[in-house]
């Protein structure tokens, strides 16, 4: 019997080597300091995670947007078990810590996929490292991709679940691949879910290709996905309530959709890693951002996966993995095939994310399982062919001959046509300073010399392991090593504390106030410092509000979206209490500009207009001669109807969290309560004991406000936001979770599983 307790601890010493000093730090944070966790996660975690600490499950986040859906925002990822280290780790630690465990997951999913496989352990853990250290996932740790990462790790338990499956029916396996799909759900990535799911279509099919009582077996695996939606109910449901009412809901249009395909010439990256620059001597000057276009596995690991491709036995099986491969190329390949428009149209959902390239992650997992297989075929003595030795080190001396003619104005050339596709963030006049343009020369010479060196070395050493068994324990060290090499070169890190700006919170302690600023020098930092924020970074913007602020600045509503450029102040931004401007200047400090007298936080109306169409309510706000502080737009008529008169009224806050507030509001005639916060359809209003209405209700207000209509008297109500379907989730979660668990301890239940028993 094999034994993998060792290989598995092995597993967690490599994959923690590269980032061992930052997984022990309380003050610098893994990725570099202008991407994706200095962007979100490092504020999303400390508001979610810090409000949790307190007793309070957040549903709503105030701080961003004037308000969004909090724990629908998939990437919060608040009910993901392993984020429970951010309620006992320093933030920076449990950032660490969150990349580094799911690093380390991953190298077990593949392990775990291999060894049962029936490679052996050694295999399948050269199968771990292959698949964690590339560069299709060793480089969202640079962008700062957290949920990305933790959503990869999930993907080899689903596919080693459909193959046991396969192999044996014993609904077990099905259960792990469903467990797999949910943790995806639950780590806050919803693009991995949905790719994730189209390669596992494929996965299946592929294989049901040929065998006996396929029906069978495919009706199995038809019960994963479906068993995945009931464990991650209480996930799913709030969160697609949230993506109902946001700026993608509906879709995206073709061309945003087309970004971020995997390039052609990107493919080079499978074997040499730093052509197209490295990001630290040399800026990537490739198409898009080299941690969505990297394709590289190592070059002796490629070595090894192409000697797992000509195995005699299970050539069925090789064949169809390599089918997976090529398709899941020609879909990360996304715009530049025919195939990707097909899909847009026809494929529900497929409309909805951009970033094809994506799917270059699992041929990066099919190579690395390649990979174990050519370890395996190693270690059962087979030998490695002569023409693949020969092959390899033909293509080593071509690289390297090559890196002879890669000249600066090769360079200059090659990013000048890159640029005019409009897919690069380089600008290619930057290589007129001689130093940059000589780095970058010498950058893709030294790369393609290096690669070319490791091609011979590999091929001599693997073809010497014919004679003398040692050295494919030598070649399996060095593959090792070297993406081991590489995981490291890709490590970034910055401070804690540069990101917790100390000025701007002291700035607003000294001018306390219910009021909110246009946050431009970092928008989703307004989570950390508890200061309500006009925008923010997170994509899950509430479409009615994305259409409102980008109406004030004069773009089309029709074609809203996260990104919007505030170009001047605008009486809208003081509908939703924004009082300061905090704009970055190229000194790197802020400049803080006055934006107008906000509104209060509650504010009474009497004097509306119903506006039953949407379009109508925008056409009359942007309007000069509307005075937003006088009347307001309604879409429906406010039962009860206020009166014509301005009311007396007293409003007094008795409780408030996130996502409630609790009013005792007395005013002498009906009239519209206004809140100065972005509308949700699943904000609702409850009548509390003493109150003069046994019914409220919430509707939209200018477009994108809270609007309750009040009849005179005393009011004791609660506002609170519920995403429609969190509690039903929560129980169908819970009671799923349940039945899983007993299915395993109960054994009666455990043998009636078996399938293939019966």
């Amino acid at each position: 019997m094999a034994i993998h307790g060792p290989w598995i601890v092995l597993l967690a010493v490599v994959a923690w080597l590269p980032m061992a000093r930052e997984l022990f730090s309380t003050t610098e944070v893994l990725s570099d300091r202008q991407t994706d966790v200095t962007l979100h996660f490092l504020f999303s975690r400390a508001f979610g995670f810090g409000e949790m600490a307190h007793g309070n499950l957040p549903l709503w986040n105030p701080y961003i947007y004037s308000g969004i859906p909090y724990l629908g925002q998939f990437q919060s990822a608040l009910l993901y078990p392993p984020n429970l280290i951010f309620l006992i780790l320093p933030l920076a630690t449990a950032i660490n810590w969150s990349f580094g465990l799911h690093i380390f997951l991953l190298g077990v999913g593949m392990y775990v996929w291999a060894t049962l496989r029936g490679l052996k352990p050694g295999a399948g853990f050269m199968a771990g490292v292959a698949g964690m250290f590339s560069g299709t996932v060793m480089l969202h740790i640079y962008a700062g991709h957290l949920s990305n990462v933790c959503s990869m790790a999930w993907i080899p338990f689903l596919f080693a679940g459909i193959d046991r499956w396969l192999i044996r029916r014993h609904a077990g396996w099905l259960i792990l691949s469903a467990g797999a799909v949910a943790m995806q759900v639950y780590a806050g990535h919803p693009q991995y879910v949905y790719f994730t799911a189209l390669m596992a279509g494929l996965y299946s099919l592929v294989h049901l290709i040929g065998m006996p009582r396929p029906l069978w077996a495919a009706l199995g695996l038809a019960g994963i996905y479906p068993l995945a939606v009931l464990l991650a109910a209480a996930q799913l449901l709030p969160g697609i309530a949230a993506t109902s009412e946001a700026v993608r809901g509906g879709g995206v249009a073709y061309e945003f959709s087309a970004m971020f395909s995997f390039p052609p010439e990107n493919l080079l990256t499978l074997g040499v890693p730093w052509f197209f620059g490295d990001m630290r001597s040399v800026p990537y000057w490739g198409r898009c951002y080299l941690w969505e276009m990297s394709f590289y596995v190592g070059v002796g690991m490629l070595f090894l996966a192409a000697f797992g491709c000509g195995r005699r036995q299970d050539h069925a099986g090789r064949v169809r993995l390599l089918i997976l491969l090529v398709c899941a190329i020609v879909l990360a390949l996304g715009a530049h095939t025919p195939l990707h428009k097909i899909l847009f149209h026809v494929l529900p959902g497929f409309s909805s994310f951009r970033g094809s390239s994506k799917f270059i992650l699992f041929a990066g997992l099919f190579i690395a399982l390649f990979a174990g297989i050519g370890v395996d075929r190693l270690l059962r003595r087979e030998a490695f062919p002569r023409t693949l030795a020969v092959g390899g080190a033909l293509l080593g001396g071509l690289m390297m001959l090559s890196a002879a003619f890669v000249s600066g104005e090769t360079i200059r050339q090659i990013a000048k046509d890159l640029f005019v596709t409009g897919e690069c963030y380089f600008n290619p006049a930057a290589f007129d300073q001689e130093a940059l343009l000589q780095a970058g020369q010498a950058l893709a010479a030294r790369s393609l010399q290096w690669s070319g060196l490791l091609c011979i070395g590999f091929s001599g050493c693997l073809f010497l392991a014919n004679r003398w068994s040692r050295a494919a324990s030598v070649a399996c060290v060095a593959a090792v090593i070297e993406l081991t090499i590489f995981a490291r070169g890709t490590i970034a890190h910055f401070p804690l504390e540069a990101f917790t700006y100390k000025p701007v919170v002291d700035f607003l302690k000294q001018h306390s106030g219910d009021y909110r600023v246009l946050n431009l020098f970092n928008a989703d930092a307004s989570m950390m410092i508890r200061s309500g924020n006009l925008w923010g970074y997170d994509p899950g913007v509430l479409k009615r509000y994305a259409q409102l602020l980008h109406l004030s600045q004069g773009n089309d509503p029709e074609t809203a979206n996260q990104y919007l450029a505030f170009r001047s102040p605008h009486p809208i931004l003081s509908m939703f209490r924004g009082r300061f401007a905090f704009v970055p200047k190229s000194d790197g400090q802020i400049e803080i500009a006055p934006l107008g007298d906000p509104f209060p936080r509650f504010k009474l109306y009497s004097s509306f207009r119903v506006l039953p169409e949407p379009k109508a309510v925008l056409a009359e706000l942007r309007s000069p001669w509307f005075d937003l502080s006088r009347e307001i737009l309604l879409e429906s008529e406010p039962i009860p109807p206020p009166e014509k008169e301005p009311p007396q009224a007293q409003i007094e806050v008795l409780d408030s969290s996130t996502d409630h507030w609790t009013l005792n509001i007395r005013t002498d005639r009906a009239a519209i309560l206004v809140m100065t916060d972005s509308y949700s359809k699943d904000w609702r209003a409850i009548a509390l004991p003493d109150s003069v209405q046994t019914n409220y209700t919430v509707q939209p207000a200018n477009y994108a406000m809270r609007a309750i209509p009040l009849a005179a008297g005393q009011h004791h109500l609660r506002i609170e936001y519920v995403p429609k379907g969190f509690y039903e989730g929560v129980w169908l979660s819970l009671v799923s979770a349940l039945a899983v668990i007993a299915a395993f301890i109960w054994k009666p239940l455990r043998d009636r599983l078996d399938f293939a028993a019966q």
